[in-house]
């Protein structure tokens, strides 16, 4: 069963673009990958409409940054895993 979660926008991570510094974009994991984001402490998707709900849900425009959680030091497939803001 595929997992997902998400992380730091390539296009801020890779391309450098400093209007996606907060955003972020789905990832699906592997085995290993899932105890990776789980000791970061970002959240797991069971689906992949789930995540791209969440995604588009964290990249509205008007949101303060930080508002929605911070980025892990940890990384899957070189992007930096996102821990949402716990309520």
């Amino acid at each position: 069963m595929p997992t997902f979660t998400l992380v730091r926008h390539s296009g801020y991570a890779v391309a450098g673009n400093p209007d996606l510094e907060e955003a972020v974009e789905v990832a699906e994991l592997t085995g290993t990958q899932i105890y990776t984001v789980k000791q970061a402490g970002g959240r797991l998707y069971t689906s992949r409409t789930e995540a791209y709900e969440a995604e588009t849900a964290h990249n509205q425009p008007g949101a303060r940054a930080g508002s929605r959680g911070h980025f892990s030091s940890l990384k899957v497939s070189g992007a930096e895993i996102h821990i949402p803001k716990q309520p």
